[in-house]
């Protein structure tokens, strides 16, 4: 009976979505401690999917734990792995001093590899990770241009980190643009965005700068 039950997961699961030209790791050091490939595709499908001007997926929300070597054929179970607990994609409108607070709150357990650090699309920052927490975020830049901490922007994040998770109590109580029934899977709009493209190249590209 397990063996029918597997057999018809499988056939669910191991359905490919697209490929990845570039290595990803989603080991726990890597995607708590600094900029990931990995993080970077996560990111920038939540965005890509709101069309907003910035997306923050926290670290910890990345479990698969292991390494995809480039060339890889990702699947269904493999996004579905790395991204387990159900959360919606949801949209945000947030100030830039709200950005900011966000960014440092991620930051601020980094040297415990805690769950919160910022996996981040649209926007690049410097880190200093031997200020004190709550100041080693700095040169934040928005589509370009600096962070207006008395601007508006549009933020994609979950649902959990969003409602105050890990920290990011500083979200909580933002506008929700979209959100409850209209907010579809994290999971799923990744696997959509990765099957529109067919194949993906994410890769460290500066977004954190460690200083």
């Amino acid at each position: 009976m397990v063996e029918g039950y597997q057999a018809s997961l499988s056939k669910e699961l191991d359905v490919p979505v697209g490929v990845t030209t570039t290595e990803l790791d989603s080991r726990k050091p890597v995607v708590r401690s600094g900029e990931a490939a990995i993080g970077n595709l996560i990111a920038d499908a939540q965005r890509a999917v709101h069309k907003a001007d910035i997306a923050i997926m926290a670290g910890g929300g990345i479990r698969g734990n292991k390494i995809y070597d480039a060339g890889t054929e990702l699947t269904r179970r493999d996004i579905l792995t790395e991204l387990p607990f159900g959360n919606l994609n949801i949209l945000l409108e947030v100030t830039g001093e709200t950005v900011l607070a966000a960014l440092e709150n991620g930051v601020s357990q980094m040297e415990s590899d805690a769950g919160r650090f910022p996996q981040v699309s649209g926007m690049s920052f410097t880190l200093d990770a031997s200020a004190s927490a709550g100041g080693r975020v700095s040169n934040v830049v928005v589509g370009g241009q600096p962070l207006d901490l008395a601007a508006s922007y549009t933020l994609a994040a979950n649902d959990y980190i969003a409602g105050g998770g890990d920290g990011y109590k500083m979200l909580k109580g933002s506008q929700v643009l979209v959100g409850g029934l209209s907010a579809k899977l994290l999971a799923n709009d990744v696997m959509a965005y990765i099957r529109k493209l067919g194949s993906v190249s994410p890769a460290v590209e500066g977004r954190i700068t460690m200083k």
